[in-house]
């Protein structure tokens, strides 16, 4: 039985309890208001809403782009890496609005489809799959139905802007080979532990922005055009405007991806406009930009 001298100890335990718990992370600005257009049927806007509070905000910053194994002294060295994407440059970023997850069937389906999720393409145990061999003319058409919809413009990430989030921008470990950590069976669905087929978004642990399945799961294609690194430091690049068949470049790796290809920094390529299983998407905005 609990005397009335020990109810001041039992507050006192609580308020030290209370005191310890983490603070929560800032909440995001409110979205702006919609205005929808009239076609938008209420499944359409929920998707669309949910991929804009998944929106995550990652200041600009510096950083070392690429990797390069041969030079311990120079910057980007990993020595366990087999591979150099060279010359490790500076690229500058403005700030941008990244998913927090990929792209998913329902999200994907709902908004190309009839727009009430019945047209066959995903159940309730697919849905949270990422959305996989997709053509860039049929991405560019969910990007255009979004911004029809609703008046956000939707994009591709540049190369830049994806390596600086997979990396944590300025609150990433840049010693991590991974896209949150050294090791990868904590964040990334890889051919070692995938059974090589694409799991759920978010069933790993996310990196230091809160993002989820930036190695591994599905490859995740960018806006530029495949070509060699530049040697000059850059400002919020585009990459090229034509470079050897415009060859279109993906990052992270997949599902069927040993591990090296799915580290923050390599990079390969897809012929474009072909789709490609186990290749997906990631959307990328201005910070609360309606246009």
């Amino acid at each position: 039985m609990y005397t009335m001298k020990k109810i001041p100890f039992l507050i006192l335990a609580c308020l030290m309890v209370a005191g310890c718990e983490k603070p929560k992370p800032d909440p995001q600005p409110p979205l702006p208001d919609i205005d929808w257009a009239p076609e938008a049927t209420a499944a359409q806007r929920e998707s669309i809403v949910e991929m804009l509070r998944d929106m995550v905000y990652v200041d600009g910053g510096t950083y070392y782009m690429g990797v390069q194994c041969t030079y311990p002294a120079m910057p980007g060295f990993d020595s366990t890496t087999w591979y150099e994407q060279t010359p490790v440059h500076l690229v500058t970023l403005s700030p941008y609005m990244i998913g927090r997850y990929e792209v998913t069937l329902k999200q994907w389906y709902l908004i190309m489809g009839d727009g009430t999720g019945t047209d066959g393409h995903y159940s309730l145990t697919t849905a949270s799959l990422p959305i996989e061999g997709v053509t860039l003319e049929q991405i560019d058409t969910f990007f255009a139905r979004i911004e029809y919809f609703s008046g956000f413009r939707f994009r591709l990430p540049t190369e830049a802007e994806w390596e600086y989030a997979a990396r944590g921008g300025a609150k990433g470990d840049y010693s991590n080979r991974f896209s949150g950590a050294y090791y990868k069976d904590d964040v990334a669905w890889v051919y070692q532990n995938s059974h090589q087929e694409p799991h759920p978004v978010g069933s790993k642990k996310p990196n230091e922005l809160e993002l989820y399945d930036m190695s591994g799961n599905v490859c995740e294609l960018c806006s530029d055009i495949y070509a060699p690194y530049p040697a000059e430091a850059q400002f919020d690049p585009q990459g090229p405007a034509y470079w050897e068949d415009n060859k279109r470049v993906i990052r992270g790796g997949s599902c069927c991806s040993n591990d090296q290809h799915c580290r923050v920094y390599y990079r390969s390529c897809l012929t474009a406009p072909y789709p490609s299983n186990f290749v997906g998407l990631r959307v990328v905005c201005s910070p609360y930009v309606k246009y």
